[in-house]
Parts: structure tokens; C-alpha cells; sequence
């Protein structure tokens, strides 16, 4: 399974020896190193390949490729988002382990119904191939965008759902480390889809890590200053800016001073909230679905009902904001990197 079918010539050599076995093995071509690093979890041979889907247009650039959105032939119309990686870029940037636990990851965690599928996934001679289920309502960046600071009724119901993602994602052993409005996907009812699992990786709980990775505006501050190692902790201060950022529409501040002077609108539930995932100190910090469930900002709320998708976000954001639409300060995308 690990080399190329033989030419035919080859294969009758082979067949037609009775002699030198050895001799006739010679002329079996191996599989070139490009190919053979990217193995076993991106296949060379597979049933679906590139030319199973139509591409319907470029959905957006990437930092090594570009993503399609596709339908894939021969189905009843199936749409899918696929991304095609140069595997050239990824061997210069010593990138090779980083996708093969991207497509790991998000393939085993897929099930969960706020985690984005990835069925398939393949490569050719010079590219990887990675399809996800596609999610047409857009990132959640541009609802913030559009609408500005979301009601607290609202920021609770997406809260809840990304509390609940990164839990399950804890337990799995996975530390996620790029939590930002960007890679958080809205579908048809509105809920939360997690997608862009690129600096994801295997972390039992309890383990720490070391590698400097992220987007800088929601790294928690123990990935940068001199501590050699950190934790799955630092996704649950990401969870704390994006709360934040829900609530105000603004980037985070410096100071927790600030950061109260910004939330003087909202519930003292709410900024607690904010404040202790937002705690420098790892040890202080809410790191864990059990702590975070019993806090005030919670005070009544069932988690079952979040699981079961049984709040309609849409219809939330319809009946509390209407057609109003920001119409100055809006967030922008931020570049993510990796040391």
C-alpha cells in the first residue's frame, strides 16, 4: 500500500521470475519522500479525489492555499468547503505535524454539533486536500461586524455554546489554542460551528505545551512572557476576550481597570464573568465547564438545552436587534502565526 502500482512491464517480470526474486523487486517504485511524509493520514490513492467535486468559486485565501467552496458530483448536490494546501509551503515551514493533527482532530471530533466535519481528505504529487461540511452563515466576525455589541441574552447563548465546545475538546486530550471570532462559522439557525483546527493539538489534561502559537490579540499573556510551558487554560482566556468582544464590540485593554470602565453597560454577572477568564494568573483564572456553569452570568440557565440546540439564535438576534446594523467601529481580522 506504501508504493506506486508497478508498470506493467514490471509486474510481469515479477510474475514471470522464478529465479532472482530479489532482481525483480528492484524495478517496484517507491513512493517519493513528499508523498511518503504526508502518509499515512493523507492518502495517495482514495476513492474521492479532486476531481469528485465542482468548484463553485473561491471562498477565501489561506496562509498555505487557497478554499473552495465545492459540490461534490454524483450526490443529491452536496455542498463542502475544500482546501488545497501547497505541500511545498508546508514542508518549508516545518508544518507537516501541524496538518496532520489538524485533519486528525477535526475528523475524530467532527461528531460534535458544534464542531465542523472533515470527511475526506487526500493528496497528489503537490498538494493536500482537507473537505469540510460547508456552513453558509458566515464567520461570526461579521455579525459583530454588522450589529456591533450583541445583547447579554444572546452573548450567554453563544457563550454557553463555546464553553461547551472547548470542554469537549479539553476532555478529547485537544488544546485548541486560536479561539477568535474568525474561525467560528454561524449556520442556518445560528449556531456555533467551530472550523480551522491549524494550530490544534494533542494534549492530554493536565500536560503542558511550549510552542508560541496564535493570534496575538486572544493569547493569553503565559504564551508570550518567559514561562517555559502553559496549558489548556489559555483557551479559556481566548474564551474571555471573545466574550468580551461580543459585549462591546472593541478589542481588548490592557488593564482589568479598562476592562470594567467597558462593561459598565452590561450585568455585574456578565463582567464578573469577563474578569476571571481574563485573570493573568493561570491558578486564579475559570478553567473548567464546572466552574464557569455555577457563576452568576449562568444564574438559571440549562446547559442541556444548549446541547440539544434548542435556542434559536437567529431568531434571538431578530427579535432583539431587528434590521440595526453597526455603523462605525468594527473588528478586523487578525493573522494568526506560529513559531
Amino acid at each position: 500500500m506504501d508504493c506506486r502500482p508497478w508498470p506493467r512491464e514490471s509486474k510481469k517480470k515479477w510474475q514471470d521470475s522464478t529465479i532472482d526474486r530479489l532482481k525483480a523487486s528492484k524495478t517496484i517504485w517507491p513512493i517519493p519522500q513528499i508523498e511518503q511524509v504526508f502518509l499515512p493520514d493523507f492518502k495517495i490513492r482514495s476513492q474521492i479525489n479532486e476531481y469528485s467535486f465542482k468548484s463553485l468559486g473561491l471562498i477565501c485565501n489561506g496562509v498555505f492555499g487557497k478554499v473552495y467552496k465545492v459540490k461534490k458530483l454524483n450526490s443529491s448536490g452536496d455542498l463542502y468547503a475544500m482546501k488545497v494546501l501547497e505541500k511545498s509551503l508546508i514542508v518549508n515551514e516545518n508544518g507537516v505535524q501541524q496538518v496532520k493533527n489538524e485533519v486528525q482532530i477535526q475528523s475524530l471530533c467532527g461528531h460534535h454539533p458544534f464542531i465542523v466535519n472533515c470527511p475526506f481528505f487526500w493528496q497528489n504529487r503537490n498538494q493536500l486536500f482537507i473537505v469540510s461540511e460547508y456552513i453558509g452563515g458566515g464567520e461570526l466576525l461579521k455579525l459583530l461586524q454588522k450589529y456591533g455589541p450583541l445583547p447579554e441574552e444572546l452573548c450567554r447563548v453563544y457563550f454557553a455554546e463555546l464553553v461547551v465546545i472547548i470542554d469537549f475538546l479539553h476532555n478529547a486530550g485537544v488544546i485548541y489554542r486560536d479561539i477568535k471570532p474568525e474561525n467560528i462559522l454561524l449556520d442556518d439557525n445560528g449556531h456555533l460551528q467551530l472550523i480551522d483546527f491549524g494550530l490544534s493539538k494533542w494534549l492530554p489534561q493536565g500536560c503542558r505545551t511550549s510552542t508560541i502559537c496564535g493570534t496575538t490579540q486572544y493569547m493569553a499573556p503565559e504564551v508570550l512572557q518567559s514561562e517555559p510551558y502553559y496549558s489548556h487554560a489559555v483557551d479559556w482566556w481566548s474564551a474571555g476576550v471573545l466574550l468580551f468582544q461580543m459585549l462591546t464590540n472593541q478589542y481588548l485593554p490592557k488593564s482589568h481597570d479598562e476592562i470594567n470602565i467597558m462593561l459598565e453597560n452590561v450585568s455585574k454577572g456578565a463582567t464578573d464573568m469577563v474578569l476571571k477568564l481574563l485573570e493573568t494568573n493561570q491558578q486564579n483564572r475559570l478553567k473548567s465547564f464546572h466552574q464557569i456553569k455555577v457563576q452568576s452570568f449562568f444564574h438559571n440557565f440549562n446547559f442541556s438545552d444548549i446541547t440539544l440546540k434548542k435556542h434559536k439564535p437567529n431568531e434571538l438576534l431578530k427579535k432583539l436587534l431587528g434590521e440595526k446594523k453597526q455603523n462605525n467601529q468594527t473588528l478586523s481580522h487578525f493573522e494568526e502565526f506560529d513559531d
